[in-house]
């Protein structure tokens, strides 16, 4: 019997109360050690669904030669993508509960039971997480220019407010294959967003909070791997994508945010400290907190600029911005004429002026520059 005849038979079973579930690419190198860690589990009423999303390497051969009744695994004819993979089998899952483990990542023995505890004693949790270590191939924690990152899963507890205010100030810091969510909430907040390849779990955590507290389990029982393979590896193409997906995920932050949780979180930021009670008064100031105080200010600035498109047709807050924030349409003018795309897009000539060496420069080149000033010019004569 293949892995994937196991399936068949799967749905005759009695339920189980975990559905782990293992997205596999590429990890041949990783992933035994990765399902052993779970199958070592203390806790041991799951299921593990494994996905391999048509590897080029033998992850498929590694995953075919481990043999245990709880795992069910499907190979995929065609690659899915790292969202599709999980939505399939997070469409799989039959658990009341789901963990994800990446395949690269490893788990400590006491994992599951120590979340399942704290899940089970506290139903209005919509996830627990633990801390995290980062480690390198050899399972030793990171040094060197990553250990920058040790400490960024140690988080300690905080209200859905609170936590809403670290993730718009400071970014993500809850580490994925920590989780253990009810399946619930995914069926409520919907599955990750599949346009999103850097950060699909931010955005994610950013709508569970909004609808669900969660908890910390404030031990390191997960090891994650970082190394130049993954989607965090530090490139330029990654930090472009970033920058877009941030773009977005500030553009809808404060969006189905219950006033409650957006005053628990961010009134002590408010330019008027006489804001909370009102409505449109939150939307000022919710664009000031994307002008002034997101982690990636150009992201936020791009997200505001947007925000005040819309807002300015609105009568009631364009005389509130300007009469009790004193923020008019030439305010607005001047944030445009310098920030948002159309900014960046003038630092890019002024780069391409500054760093071209003139005097050797080839005709293609002088061709680019002078076709940027022409788009410049023929933008503000249309």
């Amino acid at each position: 019997m293949t892995l994937q005849d196991k399936r068949i038979s799967c749905d005759v079973l009695s339920a189980p109360k975990i559905s782990v579930i293992l997205p596999s690419y590429n990890h041949a190198k990783y992933i035994k050690k990765s399902i052993e860690s779970v199958l070592s589990q203390h806790f041991e009423d799951f299921e593990l669904l494994i996905s391999d999303d048509a590897s080029l390497d033998n992850s498929w051969d590694v995953i075919s030669s481990i043999n245990d009744k709880r795992i069910f695994a499907f190979l995929q004819d065609q690659n899915l993508g790292p969202v599709g993979n999980l939505a399939f089998l997070v469409g799989k899952a039959r658990g009341k509960y789901i963990a994800l483990i990446n395949s690269d990542d490893f788990w400590e023995p006491e994992k599951l039971l120590k979340q399942i505890f704290i899940m089970d004693s506290m139903p209005e949790l919509g996830a627990c997480f633990t801390w995290a270590s980062l480690v390198d191939d050899h399972g030793s924690e990171v040094t060197g220019s990553e250990s920058i990152w040790r400490d960024i899963f140690r988080q300690p507890n905080r209200t859905q407010g609170k936590w809403l205010r670290h993730f718009f100030n400071s970014g993500n810091c809850l580490c994925h294959p920590s989780m253990l969510m009810r399946k619930e909430v995914y069926e409520a907040i919907g599955f990750y967003n599949p346009a999103f390849k850097q950060l699909p779990d931010f955005e994610m955590w950013i709508r569970l909070v909004k609808s669900y507290p969660i908890h910390i389990i404030q031990e390191n029982l997960v090891a994650h791997l970082r190394t130049g393979n993954n989607t965090s590896v530090v490139s330029q193409e990654n930090i472009a994508r970033n920058v877009n997906e941030l773009v977005e995920i500030f553009g809808t932050f404060f969006e189905d945010m219950p006033d409650e949780i957006f005053i628990d979180g961010f009134s002590d930021n408010f330019r008027n400290q006489n804001a909370s009670s009102s409505i449109l008064r939150h939307e000022c100031e919710k664009l000031f907190l994307l002008l002034d105080h997101t982690f990636l200010l150009p992201a936020g600035k791009m997200a505001a600029i947007s925000l005040l498109f819309r807002l300015l047709k609105k009568y009631e807050i364009e005389k509130i911005l300007r009469e009790e924030y004193h923020f008019s349409v030439f305010d607005f003018y001047r944030i445009s004429g310098v920030a948002g795309f159309g900014g960046l897009f003038l630092e890019s000539i002024k780069s391409d002026l500054q760093t071209e060496d003139y005097s050797h420069r080839k005709s293609s080149t002088r061709k680019k520059i002078w076709n940027k000033f022409l788009l410049c010019k023929n933008l503000i004569k249309l």
